[in-house]
C-alpha cells in the first residue's frame, strides 16, 4: 500500500468528505492496521502542531 494514499485517505476521513467510488475502493484495498496507525500518527502530529502554536502565542504575549 502506498503511504501517500494512506495519508490522503485519513485526511479525507478527518474532513468527512470522502464518498462514492473512490471511498469504496479505499475500503476494499486497505488493511485496517496501517490505516489506524496512520490516523493516530496524523492526529498526534496535529495535536503537537497545535501545542507548538499555543506555546508560541503564549510566549509572545
Amino acid at each position: 500500500m502506498n503511504p501517500l494514499r494512506l495519508v490522503r485517505t485519513v485526511l479525507w476521513g478527518f474532513l468527512g468528505l470522502r464518498k462514492g467510488q473512490e471511498h469504496q475502493r479505499d475500503l476494499e484495498n486497505m488493511r485496517p492496521v496501517p490505516l489506524i496507525l496512520t490516523g493516530v500518527s496524523l492526529a498526534a502530529g496535529l495535536v503537537f502542531c497545535l501545542l507548538m502554536v499555543a506555546k508560541f502565542a503564549v510566549a509572545g504575549a
